[in-house]
């Protein structure tokens, strides 16, 4: 059976902002998305394409070491939420073996990673993951 989950061509299409976290800032108000929307809460539908920052703060997170055997050799599984200058994003945590060393308000960084391979097909899907800068070792 196939993973219609993320098919190639939504995948090809989301590909700036899986590998360059592009974000949309609206022209009228100055609000950033990420991901990308059509229209901005002022009601604007015109937008400049903004790259969010590569560094950023850890605001929460948790921690998952009960996984399903597809996330077995990741785990302990961390997902945070990291403000990247006032933009909120959601990612995996990776390169953090002692996650109970790690604290809210962590300098984090973002970086490019392999996040998934269809075997059916052998495409490999790319994307950004979020590594702490100090204090998970």
């Amino acid at each position: 059976m196939v993973d219609q989950s993320l098919s190639v061509p939504k995948y090809w299409r989301r590909i700036p902002q899986y590998y360059r976290l592009t974000a949309l800032k609206c022209r009228k108000c100055g609000r950033v998305y990420f991901p990308p929307r059509a229209i901005c809460d002022c009601g604007s539908r015109e937008f400049d394409e903004v790259e969010l920052p590569r560094r950023g703060r850890l605001i929460e997170f948790t921690v998952l070491r009960s996984v399903t055997s597809d996330f077995e050799k990741q785990r302990p599984l961390i997902f945070g939420i990291v403000d990247l200058n006032g933009v909120r994003v959601l990612g995996q945590l990776v390169d953090c073996p002692n996650p109970e060393k790690l604290s809210d308000n962590a300098e984090v960084e973002v970086v490019f990673r392999r996040v998934k391979e269809d075997s059916d097909y052998g495409i490999i899907y790319y994307g950004f993951k979020l590594r702490p800068l100090k204090g998970c070792w």
